[in-house]
């Protein structure tokens, strides 16, 4: 119903619009000279009988006060609007046209001629005419738009995500901004085409103001609109910073914080210094976190787990210096607690040879890796492998056959992904190999 309410205003308003604009004027639009005084007569819709007609007086004035032979052309608008058959201004001045409207003067109250006749010189340039046309034009255009916008949005006036996906602070702004230059369109300016302008986004604003604050949604029925209005301003209090924050924190910054917690977690007990920590830093970005406890943590970290966060980390390419802050980051996280566990000093290793690699491929050039290789001792341990790794294919390498597990930056962690295969009955070493950063795989 108010759609269609909207709908019937919309199309009566472009009627009266086009209705006024086919009347005719009662002076030639364009330029009229006297003598060496030169005049450009403006025809707008007064709103009532006839059309309002400015007057522009153009004036060289000087720039600088005393210095003649640097000025600029300005102009002082003098506006005459249809009254008692006459066309009249404030200060009482009338105008008189010419039988063929291209000559007119101007009289006091009195009658006396305030000056000679004004002649007509030429109508307006092809340059103001096509502005003339794209200002009709994007009139129109802006029917189409106020339309397609809350068409758009009307179908889903009852769904609460679209409801809260707009801001009721820019909707209720929207009246601060827009009924002052309604206002001085119609009462100052006489601008009626930029005022319907402003007409339609008030309109907008009004229906996007119940739209933000629910009041269409099914679940907020018999609710009062002004409750619904201090709800929907509390929201966007706690989420007004939201964009701000995003903007500020480092790329990548939530799984900085849960390469921490995990990493926490790493030797089976946190810390309370290694929380602070985290806290300190997801305070910093305005990043929620688990109600995180010192003692044993609910779920143990798994090393290959937090290597594979990392590398995922740094393949939403983090800014270099972010990512070589985070090695002192994981440093520091390591050390919270004064005591350094053998695993925590593995993952800390493993972890800095990574973002040093993805530092130093910006550059280009090898770099030390240690490669981890499975020698199957016969069929049998061959088999075991297969069912183990299935995703491994045997290579000759050195004269024999061999598994390549996988490529680690630190020696430490390389021996120890060595020792789970060992204690598996496997025979497993490391070779120190070199590798182009722009082809490593990690």
């Amino acid at each position: 119903m108010i759609l269609k309410k909207i709908k019937n205003l919309v199309f009566l308003t472009s009627i009266v619009l086009l209705l006024g604009a086919t009347q005719e004027s009662t002076l030639l639009e364009g330029y009229y000279i006297n003598g060496t005084e030169k005049v450009e007569i403006i025809l707008k819709d007064s709103g009532e009988p006839g059309e309002k007609i400015i007057l522009k007086f153009w004036l060289e004035k000087e720039v600088i006060p005393g210095v003649e032979f640097i000025k600029k052309s300005v102009s002082e608008d003098f506006v005459f609007v249809m009254k008692d058959k006459n066309y009249q201004n404030k200060l009482g001045t009338s105008l008189i046209i010419s039988q063929d409207r291209k000559s007119f003067k101007i009289i006091d109250n009195n009658n006396n001629d305030l000056s000679n006749f004004y002649t007509f010189s030429g109508g307006p340039g092809w340059f103001k005419k096509l502005i003339t046309l794209l200002v009709a034009s994007a009139l129109l255009f802006s029917f189409f738009q106020f339309y397609l916008k809350l068409n758009k949005v009307w179908k889903r006036r009852k769904i609460l995500e679209v409801a809260n996906s707009i801001s009721i602070v820019a909707s209720l702004l929207g009246f601060a901004t827009l009924v002052p230059f309604l206002l001085n369109s119609l009462l100052i300016t006489g601008d009626y085409a930029s005022a319907a302008k402003y007409i339609l986004g008030i309109i907008l604003a009004t229906v996007f103001t119940f739209i933000s604050v629910g009041y269409f949604v099914d679940e907020n029925r018999g609710l009062g609109f002004f409750t619904l209005l201090g709800r929907a301003l509390k929201s966007e209090g706690k989420e007004s910073g939201d964009l701000l924050s995003d903007m500020l924190r480092p790329k990548g910054a939530r799984k900085i914080i849960e390469i921490l917690e995990k990493l926490a977690a790493i030797d089976d007990d946190i810390a309370q210094e290694e929380i602070d920590l985290i806290k300190q830093f997801s305070d910093k970005w305005g990043i929620q976190v688990p109600d995180l406890k010192p003692g044993k943590p609910e779920n143990v970290t798994n090393l290959v787990e937090l290597k594979a966060l990392v590398q995922s980390y740094l393949d939403e390419g983090p800014d270099t210096d972010v990512a070589e802050g985070l090695v002192d980051l994981i440093n520091l996280m390591a050390e919270a607690d004064d005591e350094v566990t053998e695993e925590e000093a593995m993952a800390v290793a493993e972890f800095t040879g990574m973002i040093a690699h993805y530092v130093s491929s910006e550059k280009g050039g090898d770099i030390e890796m240690y490669e981890v290789n499975i020698v199957p001792q016969g069929d049998e341990q061959m088999d075991a492998v297969h069912q183990l790794l299935p995703e491994l294919d045997i290579v000759k390498d050195r004269g024999g056959q061999v598994f390549k597990v996988g490529k680690y930056f630190s020696e430490d962690y390389a021996e120890a992904v060595c020792k789970k295969y060992i204690s598996l009955g496997l025979y497993s070493g490391t070779t120190k190999i070199k590798v182009d950063t722009e082809f490593a795989k990690v």
